[in-house]
């Protein structure tokens, strides 16, 4: 039932967003920084409205972990499709997310994606790799946060996978700080019984933020696998509370 609402609220968002997609072209024109943030304001509601008809009882804690006023790269690991709605529901930076490229697809989540700036990874092309990559460093220049999740791809086992390193650069080449987010049981809303959805409690926890220019070059070389080993010992953590 949950699943049928969810496809229903999405054809039904779909319509609404038409008008939109005008408004937010518009002010794009003038601002993207304003178009990101209005978009990003009306995915909040969205995002929030999907949680609670999917009966998902999400605990977040660490928030004030994330630095005010000053552009980010959020690293997480990857546990489900409703890290991306948790995250757009929680984050309050102007944040565009690195996804899939198959997310393009999508139908209405796409064009929305699109007003937030998000950068879609084909993970079989190294070149348009790199292109995300420079991407998302001039997006920090500009003042917007980056979401990655370096694992590569959902995954829902007890032990996190490497942590690509090229991704990373986002926050060499910015300086930015890295703010590490940990996910748990988010699986349980969706991945564990495809394709329906059922009720879950899931946590969010933003650990503290890690400022890296004082880093040497060794130290940059390896933050993949520091940041790793960060949001393992989280979700360790997590799992035995």
């Amino acid at each position: 039932m949950r699943t049928i609402l969810i496809v229903l609220s999405l054809i039904i968002i779909g319509i609404l967003s038409i008008p939109m997609y005008l408004v937010e072209f518009i002010i794009g024109r003038f601002s993207s920084m304003t178009m990101h943030k209005t978009a990003q304001a009306i995915v909040r509601v969205v995002f929030r409205f999907w949680l609670w008809l999917s009966g998902t009882d999400y605990t977040v804690t660490g928030i004030e972990n994330i630095p005010k006023d000053e552009p980010v790269l959020f690293v997480a690991n990857h546990r489900s499709f409703y890290d991306a709605f948790l995250g757009y529901a929680v984050i309050p930076n102007p944040t565009s997310f690195v996804a899939k490229k198959s997310i393009k697809k999508i139908p209405v989540i796409a064009q929305w994606m699109y007003f937030l700036s998000c950068m879609f990874l084909d993970r079989e092309d190294l070149k348009s790799g790199m292109e995300v990559i420079k991407k998302c460093i001039s997006l920090v220049n500009s003042g917007y946060s980056i979401f990655i999740a370096p694992e590569g791809t959902r995954n829902s086992e007890e032990e996190l996978l490497p942590f690509k390193e090229g991704s990373f650069r986002i926050a060499t080449r910015t300086n930015c700080k890295i703010v590490p987010l940990c996910y748990t049981n988010t699986e349980s809303a969706f991945e564990a019984h495809v394709p329906w959805v059922r009720k879950a409690k899931v946590t969010m926890d933003f650990g503290e933020p890690v400022d890296i220019s004082s880093m040497d070059r060794e130290e940059r070389k390896h933050l993949g696998e520091k940041m790793r080993k960060v949001i393992q010992q989280m979700y360790d953590e997590r799992r035995k509370s």
